[in-house]
This record gives C-alpha cells, structure tokens and sequence, in this order.
C-alpha cells in the first residue's frame, strides 16, 4: 500500500501539495482547512475548483471531503490528455488555476 501524505497545517501550499499527490501516485489527508475561521471555515470557492479541474484531468481520482469541509482526503488518478473545459470562479484568475 502506497503511505498517505497527511498534513495538519490546512490550506497552505494546496495546489502544490495536490499536484504532487498526482505525480507521486500519493494518497493525500489534509486536515484543519481553516478550521478557526468560524465565518467560513473550509475549502474555498476557488479550492474546490481546483479539486474539480483535477478530477477532470484525471482518470480513477477520488475526492473526499467532510461536512464542514475543514479535511480532505484525495486520491490520485491517473492523468489523461485531450480538451479539458474549465470556468474559473471570480475572485481568482486563470494564472493561479495554471501556476
């Protein structure tokens, strides 16, 4: 069995923790997604995004998220080419969905 990268740091270095779950074929925990932050605690509009832009690239990913979207469980699928379609939610641009 593959070892999970877990992480209790929350939301920092998402996309780069995401995207190396993908090319290490790595299980993915990340815990305490702005877990103090009693407004809007977990993932963000553009996070969640993100996480369904990478579903579209791959094959086989599993996504899980909890209630109150403060952990998420990834699992790496396999990446495919061809034509992705894709909206970017306001608030970010392109440039940080392509960074």
């Amino acid at each position: 069995a593959t070892k999970t990268m877990k992480f209790e740091d929350g939301a920092v270095q998402f996309r780069q923790r995401l995207v190396v779950s993908i090319l290490s074929h790595r299980p993915l925990l990340i815990r305490n997604i702005r877990a103090d932050d009693l407004e809007s605690p977990g993932l963000s509009e553009h996070e969640a995004s993100f996480l369904r832009l990478l579903d579209r690239m791959t094959n086989g990913t599993s996504v899980e998220i909890n209630a109150t979207g403060t952990q998420l469980r990834f699992k790496p699928g396999v990446l495919v080419g061809g034509e992705i379609e894709h909206s970017c939610p306001e608030g970010k641009s392109v440039g940080w969905f392509l960074e």
